[in-house]
């Protein structure tokens, strides 16, 4: 267990201080001390009632000799006590809940962020499912945990509490009853390991769902095309069924350790009250007192336990988020280092020697690229697929950097470290538009927040979408759809490049824009890049080169390495000019 709270220790974030801890410290203190003055209250108050007053020495003798020596008095501080334990009581329940509740924004902030900046190569070898799952499931069991890591403190303060007046009351007893307690949680030991495995077994399984869950909603429209909606939902149910199982074989191991508690506490306490009335021979005030103390300690006593077997159940889940915290943060972009701004791009981006592969064992990627982009031209790249035109791009881009040979933006080289400052420089198109299920505007804004009116309407002119902007009744407004479903793929690609446009980018790296379009919309889509020629860099991957007219160069990949080529004798030319 001294691992799991180590990580959660680790996993605070910087709103957890020192401070906080304390002042929750001091109140579990308070609410301790006073619960406890409040039951040694009621030896003198029953004494004062009649029943005669046990005998007491040291420490326990000094405190009752403070006390008030008549009923009224004694009922008075009695009142006094109970009002500063509720007041305590209030305070301290207060505190943890706002504790667990910054807790929790912290991590999922911190983890939010630390996925966020890590870089690219790292996060393309994820899956999304698993980063799904961590906000879906983990750090809500890790917020669990957080309020039971703060409670078990405050019942295990009382807990001692009752003890002490125990041991002052009866130090003989409460020394027997102790042994016995300890025994008990000896013999629960192996209860908390079991409680581990079968939480590691939940987050497995959690994890499985959210796969499940994540993959299906990805992939809905293929699935009703397919008619596999069957075998999503076997999928889906034979996940859900082991994550609630071992949670259902969890609640059990948990309901038999109370049950075993139950009955064992109520044996033992039965015996001692017989030790302590029969051999002991204690005074009635001590007796009563000591019969209200264990009745008020063995509940503490399970819920401790209970509260132990949950946090251990729930552990693997602090394991889990902070290692890939951890992993993230390994991995991170080093924005830290990036100079402010965008990286001057007037002259020449160009590569010499890159060679880039993802895994060792399954070789390069790439190999050997040499290439000069000069600022304003326009090149167009082909190849089949998987030949590498999408890395190409993606290493041009400074979303992943060479494994040798270095890539230079005007003479200076385009290191891990000036990546993300040269990333506000290109503007980036992929195959499929992504937009977001929001209105136009936003989809927009996503590129630059700060862009006016006037400049969105700007670059949807240069996109060729005036026309279709002034048939929408709410204009800017106009809410998208969910990938922009409410648009046809035509006018999802230009919104696309619009979006790119907004961000006055140097460089503009277009993946297949037009592939998943009909004639007509390829055409009307690679004239709005025509007019971009001259004004910025561009770099278009295409499988129909021929399509374009007019670049400054044509390349094909093969095998890895850059062929220059021509196009084939197009059936219809856009009328692209560099």
């Amino acid at each position: 267990m001294l691992a799991d709270l180590k990580a959660a220790w680790h996993l605070r974030g910087p709103s957890i201080g020192p401070r906080r801890l304390v002042y929750v410290a001091v109140l579990i203190l308070l609410a301790g001390l006073s619960d406890g003055v409040g039951l040694v209250l009621l030896v003198p108050l029953l004494s004062s009632l009649g029943a005669p007053m046990p005998v007491m020495t040291g420490a326990a003798a000094w405190l009752f000799a403070l006390l008030p020596g008549t009923l009224a008095g004694l009922l008075l501080l009695f009142v006094g006590v109970a009002v500063l334990r509720a007041v305590v009581a209030r305070l301290q329940s207060n505190a943890i809940a706002r504790l667990r509740f910054d807790y929790a924004i912290d991590l999922k902030t911190r983890t939010y962020a630390a996925i966020a900046n890590a870089s690219w190569s790292y996060l393309r070898r994820k899956r999304t499912a698993d980063f799904h799952a961590l906000f879906a499931s983990e750090i809500d069991r890790i917020e669990h945990s957080v309020q039971l890591l703060l409670e078990v403190p405050a019942r295990f303060v009382i807990f001692l509490a009752h003890i002490a007046i125990g041991v002052a009351i009866a130090p003989a007893f409460s020394a027997l009853a102790i042994a016995l307690g300890l025994c008990l949680m000896w013999g629960l030991r192996r209860r908390l390991t079991e409680s581990r495995r079968l939480g590691d077994i939940v987050s497995e399984a959690s994890l499985r769902v959210n796969r499940e869950i994540t993959e299906f909603l990805q992939a809905l429209k293929l699935t009703k095309a397919y008619g596999a909606e069957a075998q999503h939902v076997r999928a889906f149910s034979d996940a859900v069924q082991q994550a609630e199982g071992a949670s259902l074989v969890s609640r059990r191991l948990l309901a038999n350790t109370e049950l075993i508690l139950e009955i064992a506490t109520a044996v033992v306490l039965a015996a001692l009250l017989w030790l302590a009335a029969g051999w002991l021979e204690l005074p009635l005030a001590s007796l009563l007192v000591l019969i209200l103390v264990f009745q008020r300690i063995m509940p503490k006593f399970q819920e401790i336990q209970g509260m132990a077997q949950e946090f251990v159940h729930s552990s693997s889940a602090f394991r889990i988020v902070a290692a890939t915290i951890a992993d993230c943060d390994a991995a991170a972009d080093r924005t830290g280092q990036a100079p402010q701004g965008a990286v001057p791009f007037d002259r020449e981006l160009r590569l010499e020697g890159v060679d880039f592969g993802y895994d060792a064992a399954a070789g390069d990627v790439l190999s050997g690229i040499d290439l000069a982009l000069p600022a304003g031209s326009l090149t167009v790249l082909s190849g089949v697929s998987g030949a590498g035109k999408s890395t190409l791009l993606d290493l041009v881009g400074g979303l992943i950097v060479p494994a040798t040979g270095r890539i230079l933006v005007d003479g200076v080289e385009l290191t891990a470290a000036l990546a993300p400052a040269w990333r506000r420089s290109v503007g980036y198109m992929a195959q499929e538009a992504f937009l977001f299920h929001d209105s136009i505007r936003a989809n927009l804004a996503w590129a630059d927040p700060t862009a006016s009116d006037e400049r969105m309407l700007d670059v949807l002119q240069q996109a060729g979408l005036t026309e279709l902007l002034r048939d929408l009744p709410r204009g800017l407004d106009t809410v998208v759809g969910d990938r922009g479903t409410s648009l046809s793929g035509g006018e999802r690609q230009r919104l696309a490049l619009a979006r790119t446009l907004l961000r006055a980018p140097r460089l503009i790296l277009l993946d297949e824009p037009a592939s998943a379009l009909d004639a007509r919309n390829e055409e009307r889509l690679l004239d709005t890049i025509a007019g971009l020629c001259g004004q910025t860099t561009i770099m278009l991957v295409t499988h129909r080169p021929a399509a374009i007219a007019g670049a400054d160069r044509y390349l094909t990949l093969v095998d890895g390495k850059l062929v220059t080529a021509s196009p084939s004798a197009p059936e219809s030319k856009s009328p692209l000019a560099s």
